[in-house]
């Protein structure tokens, strides 16, 4: 996209020790402010420094930290995440009560039975892609694997179709930060998944995942325990950046390159994964890896090697079977690792074969299939400013280099036929992130790179030709080749039948594009989007326009670096929604009005828009960019027509004005309150109980909250009300009057849900067995007090007992898997649920009936059942044989695909299979009736001897 800015974890650490999730603790005021005093002088630190690298501000993570960090520690506790994925699997959390807010028993609307959450999309929009490989099992050459970054491992049995339509493996892949994939040449059933990006640490990732059995089952390994150590540097596997599998006489090695995260704004040594950063290497299949003693960076202050290894960008092993590495920066400032190149002969003892000379690159390189000698490279130049990319090319296996730099230089740049990007820099700073190179396997003369957008050589890097643009912008309109979407990251070829179909794959911010073709690349059709079904959209938020109806639906979202999307109309087949952009570049928070005559669709900052059916407006005041958060909390009085924003401290802007037929709008400033130190707004919310006049709830990253009467008026009067707790308050909902409120907090190690039956005059503890994670979103059920569902870093959750001093929890997400859910919204008059994630697009659900939670709907007699469930693979159905002689079973995955069918089976009979873990659906009938429809919980898998693993 022409504006775009990346998200990168934050990690930091004070020295205090680390409080379980267990032990929920509380801070007071003073001591967070003391934590955001610290963490603020660390951002600017470190911004500075990444201007002087060329590495732009990563705001979205940088907000999002402060929002969820651990108040005692300053750390974010992700790692406790694994163990609650675990538990979740293993069934723990489990409902074991109907919840009506969220059942639906439409079984033609919802696919599967029982299953509530229903995909909306959007459909074709895809999200960013790393990970490609053609499954080198399929006979056929078709069968592709792909994988978002924060949005699992998916599947298209033959991209080379339109039509054809992804499929995540399951729910289990969900919240796993997919980045690179490979197989064993010696076994192509043993598959390797690499996770976590470092390149934005947007997604912490789990180390490997492994399979034996071509991609049906997954075991983990490779994975360090996290701790910390006495400089306060995180331990553990979170990025894993390549894995390559050599076959070195009959044996597989397998290679890992591990790499810390690549930016990261501390103090105090606030590091997350960088000592165990370097090459791995594998001889037993990955079950224990050895780091490469031969690949450890020097340390700039003492001037000898230190004990970290390179943190390594890129594996490859040659036509020779040499094996090639490249590195990246790390982001310990005194240990020199970016910017290498490294080869050995044995995979034991590398080589330096090249070096840029800025400690701060990063390095990617594509060897040639027919030459073990030749080799290109593309990295980030010496500086931001006189170099900041460069190319290089060698044709004796490394000893000498031909490079962009050079005085009279044979290897040139592309020239971008944008305006907007400069003649030294076709990825427009965007070096450290969208940065790739690939060598023709049939032809090593014949090149294509990506940055921003896609260029081909066919003469080793000599000249170059542009063969995709990102839009029509900037001088591009006569550019006559196909529109690719933006930010370019992998490079693929299909190998069947030694490259036979000419086949190519790309992955992009955009997902995934095809090309059928490659001799025909450079045309206005060389290039196809295939991102059908591939749902990976990471949303900042979306909501339900209120006066729509399921049959009839629609919604507005914002997505990252794809724009704010409408998702509308009657379901189509596959029950998503047809898609169309509203705008362009990140789409943030939106807004309905009541009466369908505007919405509002938000960029960065404080950059909002009005959109009608005919045109859309800016109603932002001056100055825009310089107030407000990334991703800038909004609220609307859909009444009365008035605008909230945050502007900085505890002031808002209030536009006023707003309707379908507006051009001009009124922008003043509303003083919440005298801001305490470090203390800014982090949500708001407009009362539905006040229609003469807004009733505005605002809360603040300090715990407090803020009751302000007639805010559309110059006269209005802001109440401070009794603070929960210290944190940052991340959503408010309201239940029957105003006077009944419940309020989440977004931070670990705190106490996240309160509830106030006052006012908020007194709060009540609602945390009951939740685990430690963060709280984004809440929704309470109108038509029962007890049922509340609350949105989190692992997916959807609810409780049918609310009101009890101590709330059981569980995991309802179902098909949308323990993925962050960045907003819950309702609209009453059809009662729709809305769920919005960071990595799996949009989803609803309708409260239309009574079902049971846990996914097992009992018969008339209450007698229907199966057991054990969950189950390890086997399990027997108990049913009413006296009226049915043999039911026929049928088991769905998450994606509704038919995995398992057994006929003619009896009461009480065994059945099952080897299936990998995960929730399923499980439907019986016996003569077109159903006997049993229900969900299926499978924990592990039975050996061959039929022992339970």
């Amino acid at each position: 996209m022409k504006s775009k800015l990346f998200s990168f974890t934050v990690i930091l650490v004070l020295g205090a020790p680390f409080i379980s999730a267990q032990n929920k603790t509380k801070v007071d005021v003073k001591q967070l402010q003391q934590l955001y005093a610290k963490y603020e002088k660390g951002l600017k630190k470190q911004h500075k420094l990444d201007k002087t690298a060329g590495i732009p501000p990563n705001l979205y993570n940088e907000e999002d930290y402060k929002r969820t960090m651990d108040p005692v520690t300053g750390q974010t506790n992700f790692e406790g995440l694994v163990k609650v994925n675990k538990e979740i699997t293993e069934g723990k959390y489990a409902p074991t009560k109907q919840m009506s807010f969220i059942s639906s028993n439409n079984s033609s609307t919802a696919k599967i039975v029982n299953e509530p959450w229903i995909e909306r999309g959007p459909y074709s929009v895809g999200g960013r892609t790393r990970a490609i490989m053609f499954d080198p099992n399929d006979p056929t050459g078709k069968r592709v694997f792909a994988g978002g970054v924060s949005g699992g491992l998916w599947v298209n049995q033959d991209p080379s179709i339109s039509t054809n339509e992804w499929a995540p493996l399951s729910t289990f892949w969900a919240n796993t930060s997919v980045v690179c994939i490979t197989y064993d040449p010696n076994n192509p059933q043993i598959i390797y998944v690499g996770t976590g990006e470092s390149a934005t640490a947007d997604a912490v990732g789990s180390g490997i995942w492994k399979s034996a059995d071509g991609g049906t089952t997954w075991t983990q390994i490779f994975t360090i325990p996290v701790t910390y150590s006495s400089s306060g540097v995180r331990n553990g596997n979170f990025y894993i950046n390549d894995i390559k599998v050599r076959n070195n006489g009959g044996i597989s090695e397998v290679y890992a390159g591990v790499s810390g995260s690549y930016v990261g704004i501390s103090f105090n040594d606030g590091w997350q994964g960088l000592s165990q950063a370097g090459l791995y290497k594998s001889t037993d299949g990955g079950a224990t890896f050895t780091k490469n003693t031969n690949l450890l960076a020097l340390n700039t202050t003492t001037g000898v090697t230190s004990t970290t290894g390179y943190a390594i960008q890129q594996i490859e092993i040659g036509a020779d079977n040499a094996v090639w590495v490249s590195t990246k920066s790390s982001r310990f400032s005194n240990i020199d690792a970016g910017g290498r190149i490294f080869k050995s002969t044995d995979g034991n003892t590398f080589n330096l074969v090249y070096n840029v000379g800025n400690a701060g690159s990063r390095v990617n390189f594509t060897l040639s299939k027919t030459d073990a000698n030749k080799v290109y490279a593309f990295m980030q130049g010496v500086n931001s400013t006189s170099e900041p990319i460069r190319i290089a090319r060698s044709t004796d296996g490394g000893t000498t280099w031909q490079a962009t730099n050079d005085a009279s230089p044979v290897v040139t740049l592309p020239t971008a036929t944008d305006t907007s990007i400069p003649a030294n820099d076709f990825t427009r700073g965007q070096s450290f992130y969208d940065l790739v190179i690939a060598a023709d396997p049939q032809d090593d003369n014949i090149l294509y790179i990506g940055g921003i957008d896609l260029y081909k050589s066919t003469n080793g890097g000599t000249s170059w030709t542009q063969i995709s643009k990102w839009s029509n912008n900037n001088n591009m309109a006569a550019l006559q080749v196909s529109t690719v979407h933006a930010d370019q990251h992998a490079i693929v070829f299909n190998p069947f039948n030694n490259y036979a179909t000419n086949q190519m794959m790309f992955g992009n911010d955009g997902g995934v594009f095809f090309v059928a073709n490659k001799n025909n690349i450079a045309t206005t059709t060389g290039f196809s989007a295939r991102n059908s079904r591939y749902n990976v959209t990471q949303f900042y938020s979306a909501m339900l326009n209120p006066t729509k109806t399921p049959a009839n639906e629609e919604l507005l979202a914002g997505a990252q670096d794809n724009g704010s999307w409408w998702l509308y109309g009657a379901p189509l087949a596959n029950n998503f929604l047809t898609s169309q952009a509203a705008t362009g570049g990140d789409g943030m928070y939106t807004e309905y009005d009541d009466q369908d005559n505007y919405e509002i669709a938000s960029y960065v900052y404080n950059n909002h828009y009005l959109l009608t059916n005919n045109s859309y407006y800016l109603i932002s005041s001056a100055n825009r960019n310089a107030y407000g958060h990334f991703v800038n909390e909004i609220a609307l009085d859909r009444i009365n027509n008035v605008f909230y924003s945050y502007r900085s401290g505890l002031t808002l802007f209030r536009t006023s004005g707003l309707s379908a037929t507006s051009t001009t709008f009124t922008n003043t400033i509303v003083t919440v309150g005298t801001a305490q130190t470090g203390e800014q707004i982090s949500w708001m919310k407009v009362s539905p109980y006040t229609t003469a006049s807004t009733t505005l709830f605002v809360g603040t990253n300090l715990g407090r909250i803020f009751k302000i009467t007639n805010a559309n008026t110059t006269s209005y009067a802001s109440t401070a009300i009794a603070t929960p707790a210290a944190g940052t308050i991340s959503d408010i909902e309201f239940g029957a009057n105003e006077n009944e409120i419940i309020v989440t907090l977004s931070n670990y190690n705190l106490t996240s849900i309160f509830y106030s039956t006052d006012g908020g005059t007194t709060w009540q503890n609602k945390e009951g067995n939740l685990p430690d994670m963060p709280v984004r979103t809440v929704l309470r059920n109108p038509d029962d007090a007890n049922e509340v569902i609350i949105g989190t870093e692992m997916g959807v959750w609810g409780t049918t007992n609310f009101l009890s001093a101590s709330p059981s929890w569980s995991s309802i997400s179902g098909n949308i898997g323990n993925i962050r859910i960045t907003n819950l919204d309702y609209r009453p008059s059809t009662r729709t649920v809305m769920v919005s994630t960071y990595g799996r697009g949009a989803w609803t659900t309708q409260n239309t009936v009574v079902t049971l939670a846990t996914g097992e709907v009992k018969s008339k007699k209450d007698f229907t059942r199966i057991y054990p469930n969950p189950s390890k693979g086997i399990s027997h159905l108990r049913f009413d044989s006296s009226k049915y002689n043999t039911v026929d079973i049928n088991i769905f995955d998450g994606s509704g695909r038919l995995v398992y069918s057994k006929k003619n089976v009896k009461s009480d009979e065994e059945f099952g299979q080897r299936l990998t873990p995960g929730n399923y659906v499980l439907k019986a009938e016996a003569k077109g009736e159903i006997v049993y429809s229900g969900n299926y919980l499978v924990l592990g898998k039975i050996n061959n001897d039929g022992d339970d693993d």
